[in-house]
């Protein structure tokens, strides 16, 4: 990474904490302004603001209030430093992909705090097209998934309290499981659906958080890949165990946009991995240690696409 391209991107993160800080300190000030109106020989203090198409006003009395005053300069100049910082952003934005840069910073934080995690869903096929040499698309949403593997056997850590700093706040789907949005991005969990499955979110207590159970995600624990970074390190499926999971949970999807989706990526990792002899040997001896049922269907695919 060029000098240049890190320096714009160490400058987005500050510019994006600073703004979240700003935010949460305008989020406690008073909003509006304060008027004094002379009535006589006597001067009255009000203090007025606008809510919706409305402005609304509370009548403070004679005494100037210092206090209340301070609060609302105060808040005007945050406001000030928000409209600049925004207006960096703005232009940051336009040099840098923002989106790879917000899921490194949530990588390396997990990372940092020794969350046992593994990336999953679209942003894992930018991490694997550029540690394989892979022609593969680039499929970016604003779901970014992370697999966490049940029973836990990780380090306890509030994930809420991690995200928080970052300008993410906890929310829940229909079924009760956690995700963290900041208005853009959503971080969900996944994890391994086992037995004969359930309808429910899996609490992690460990972690303080409800992920998502779905068939066929314990593969991806088989021939893990530790990706290295600068100062950090993480976890991925290998491509072809990806690959192959996209295949078997494609049949159980009911989502068509979905399942196009699955599709899609699964035969651009396997039209890669079989064109290089070692990687297309290793796919192949992993898919004969799955289970029969599971090798039927996708040498089935397999079989489909030639």
């Amino acid at each position: 990474m060029n000098v240049t391209k890190k320096t714009l991107e160490e400058n987005y993160l500050f510019f994006l904490k600073e703004l979240i800080r700003i935010n949460r300190e305008i989020n406690e000030l008073p909003k509006g302004t304060i008027s004094a109106k002379k009535i006589g020989n006597s001067i009255y203090y009000y203090h007025q603001w606008r809510d919706g198409k409305k402005v609304k006003t509370i009548f403070l009395g004679q005494i100037p209030p210092e206090k209340l005053s301070r609060e609302v300069q105060q808040r005007k100049i945050l406001e000030k430093q928000k409209k600049d910082i925004l207006e960096n952003i703005a232009v940051i934005t336009k040099a840098i992909d923002i989106q790879r840069v917000t899921v490194d910073e949530i990588i390396k934080l997990f990372a940092h705090h020794s969350v046992e995690f593994q990336l999953v869903g679209s942003y894992y096929l930018p991490v694997i097209k550029e540690n394989f040499n892979l022609n593969l698309p680039t499929i970016k949403t604003q779901d970014i998934d992370f697999l966490i593997n049940y029973p836990y056997r990780g380090k306890s850590i509030d994930i809420g309290s991690l995200l928080q700093p970052l300008g993410f706040a906890m929310d829940f789907y229909a079924d009760g499981s956690t995700y963290f949005t900041n208005g853009i991005f959503s971080i969900k969990f996944l994890t391994p659906e086992r037995g004969k499955g359930t309808q429910n979110s899996i609490f992690i207590k460990p972690l303080k958080i409800r992920a998502i159970p779905l068939r066929y995600l314990v593969m991806l624990f088989d021939q893990q890949i530790r990706i290295e970074r600068e100062n950090y390190s993480f976890l991925v499926p290998s491509p072809w165990v990806f690959a192959f999971h996209k295949i078997l949970i494609s049949k159980r999807r009911r989502n068509k946009d979905k399942q196009a989706k699955d599709i899609l990526q699964a035969r651009a990792i396997l039209r890669e991995i079989f064109n290089k002899e070692d990687t297309r040997k290793k796919a192949l001896d992993y898919l004969e240690t799955l289970p029969a049922k599971w090798r039927a269907s996708i040498k089935s695919f397999l079989s489909q696409q030639r």
